[in-house]
Formats: structure tokens, sequence, C-alpha cells
């Protein structure tokens, strides 16, 4: 896990709302406190869908942010920023089986719980922490080595200014 401290706020924000950096990540949770405390579960209601559209979704257990963001920034939007905030992004699988394959790490894919991106707003400072949730024990390190530097690059690119804490 690393921890990163975001130098600009505001421009994260736009990347956040505005912009289409994060919206291919899937939305595993998000939550927010104002006057009153709103959680959001990013995992998929099956049941809610038609066949058609379960069809479309196929492979898909959680919302991405592109289909929730603007849900949340309209809850956020107002004279007062929220007192804290957090969302937590996940790497698809598929992209997660990419990565372990394509850098050769000793892992099974079907072992991965999920590659999180964690982002926390509170008292005006961001920060974000990367995590690696796996079904088995393992000392072996490689891809949480290889997300938390994915994560730091992918910002840097970004043009996200992102100092390790």
């Amino acid at each position: 896990m690393v921890a990163l401290q975001i130098e600009d706020v505001k421009q994260f924000m736009l990347h956040l709302f505005s912009k289409a950096t994060f919206d291919a990540f899937w939305l595993y949770e998000v939550k927010v406190k104002m006057a009153t405390a709103y959680v959001i579960d990013g995992k998929l209601n099956m049941e809610f869908f038609d066949q058609d559209e379960k069809e479309i979704l196929e492979g898909r257990t959680y919302a991405l942010w592109k289909e929730q963001k603007q849900i949340v920034f309209s809850m956020i939007r107002g004279h007062k920023t929220p007192e804290t905030m957090q969302l937590v992004f996940m790497l698809s699988p598929s992209n997660t089986e990419k990565m372990i394959l394509q850098n050769n790490l000793p892992i099974n894919p079907s072992d991965v719980r999920g590659l999180f991106f964690n982002i926390y707003f509170k008292q005006g400072k961001l920060s974000c922490t990367t995590g690696v949730s796996l079904k088995t024990f393992t000392l072996e390190k490689g891809l949480d080595y290889l997300w938390e530097d994915m994560v730091q690059k992918y910002l840097k690119q970004k043009g996200i200014e992102a100092v390790v804490e």
C-alpha cells in the first residue's frame, strides 16, 4: 500500500467529476458525510435490469464511475464542502488479469479479490491509497508494488501531482 497526498485538490476534483480520468474504474463504494451521511454501494443489482441490459453488463459486478459520478456530484454540490468523502475504485478483473499476465507475476489472477484505489477527502485535504486484496495468503508482494507504481504513473500521466506520504 502506498499513501499519496494530492497537492491540488481543486484540480483533482475536476478530474474526478468533470473529466474521464477515472471513468473506467469500477465503483466499489462511496461515503459522503455532510448534514447526513450517505453511502453508495457500487455493486450492481442485477435483478433491476432486463435481459438485454444484463447481456450488456455481462462480466460486470460493479457500476462504472462514469455511471455514478453525476449522482455523487449532485450530492456534494453546494455552498459547503463535505465534512468527509471517501471513494473506493476497483480495477476490473479483466484488467487485473492482463496486468498480472503482462508482468509475469507468480500469482493466479483468480486469487485476486481486487486492486483498489481509495480517495479520502477530509478538512480540505485529499489523499489516496492503493490496496490489494487477495483470497489467499502469500508473501509475494510483486502485485502490490506493481499496482502502487501503476497508480502513481497514471496520476502523473494525467497531470495530477501526488506526493508519497
